[in-house]
């Protein structure tokens, strides 16, 4: 099912930005993260159920975890790459639960999740607003909860080609995400971000971009 949520203008403004590069095919059949299965696997020995794929896109993780017996919910801002989700999960004859809703706002109850993935999502806003989107991966996680997260590597980062607007926050003037933000984070700023969760592993991994997977203490 599709469930739409309120939103307020910089709602608004994100989604009109993801659509125009939807509306140019970008982002549409992206392959997998080759990390996936692996975590799928980790996934299945630490007992999880029931996973938010924030930031889901046109659903290539969301497809995928449903395929290996999770029961999903995928949530991003972009109506045309939710409609892609729904066909490709139609396709494969599986069920999904699929959200129009912004990251800063998630429609979900307090500890609602066994695990949280969100593969090169949270990167695309300032700082502050990062911040506050790591707060609600926490507040509907349940305790011992997981969460898988992938930035880009600030080093060689194409995103530097366009305009500064804040420290460690270009808006790329070029390429098929031009005109979105990307946060570029530092190791010490993610370990930063996630202090109040337990780091189980922080790396670089081939396609240059950080792989945090982390829990959510008991406490």
């Amino acid at each position: 099912m599709i469930i739409f949520t309120y939103f307020d203008e910089e709602f608004r403004a994100a989604r009109l930005a993801w659509e125009k590069q939807y509306e140019k095919g970008y982002f549409l059949d992206q392959p997998i993260q080759p990390e996936m299965p692996n975590m799928a696997q980790h996934f299945k020995i630490h007992k999880v159920n029931r996973i938010l794929d924030l930031g889901c896109g046109s659903g290539r993780h969301t497809v995928y975890l449903a395929k290996q017996g999770f029961e999903v919910f995928g949530l991003d801002i972009a109506p045309s790459g939710l409609s892609a989700t729904i066909q490709k999960l139609a396709i494969e004859g599986l069920t999904g639960h699929v959200t129009l809703a912004d990251i800063l706002q998630l429609p979900y109850e307090d500890g609602f999740f066994d695990a949280l993935i969100s593969v090169r999502v949270i990167h695309h806003n300032r700082i502050a607003v990062i911040r506050k989107t790591v707060q609600e991966m926490w507040r509907v996680l349940k305790p011992q909860g997981l969460v898988w997260v992938t930035v880009p590597v600030p080093t060689g980062h194409g995103s530097k080609h366009g305009r500064e607007i804040e420290p460690g926050t270009w808006v790329p003037s070029e390429g098929c995400e031009k005109g979105l933000p990307h946060h570029l984070f530092t190791e010490d700023e993610l370990k930063e971000l996630f202090q109040h969760f337990t780091i189980l592993e922080l790396r670089v991994f081939s396609m240059s971009h950080y792989s945090l997977l982390a829990e959510k203490p008991t406490r």
